[in-house]
């Protein structure tokens, strides 16, 4: 019974090294792997860090669009308020233009 227990004993050394010896394999095996995706995921992080930076200029851009538009439609509105204005000058001009002496020439807009 002995020899039974000693066996049992040395199967489990055996087992203990066994085991130690492919974890350190595949340690070994791994490390490139490992070191490759560590680079892979500080290239990644720079990506991100470029992306943040284009999304903050969009941002940017997209609020320097939207005060242009507003612009635009203020200038627009202005249009219409002096494209009236000169309408009714001009037919002003028109009626005044055949009661005085001195003719104003007609515009063609």
């Amino acid at each position: 019974m002995v020899d039974m227990e000693l066996l049992k004993a040395i199967e489990e050394m055996l087992d203990r090294k066994l085991d130690e010896k492919l974890d350190r394999k595949l340690d070994e095996k791994l490390a490139p792997i490992n070191q490759r995706l560590d680079r892979i995921e500080q290239r990644l992080d720079g990506v991100e860090q470029r992306l943040d930076g284009v999304e903050q200029r969009l941002d940017r851009v997209e609020q320097r669009l939207d005060r242009v538009e507003d612009e635009l439609c203020e200038v627009k509105e202005g249009l219409a308020e002096v494209r009236t204005g000169v309408n009714t000058l001009l037919e002003w001009a028109d009626e005044v233009g055949g009661t005085i002496a001195f003719p104003l020439p007609k515009m063609n807009l």
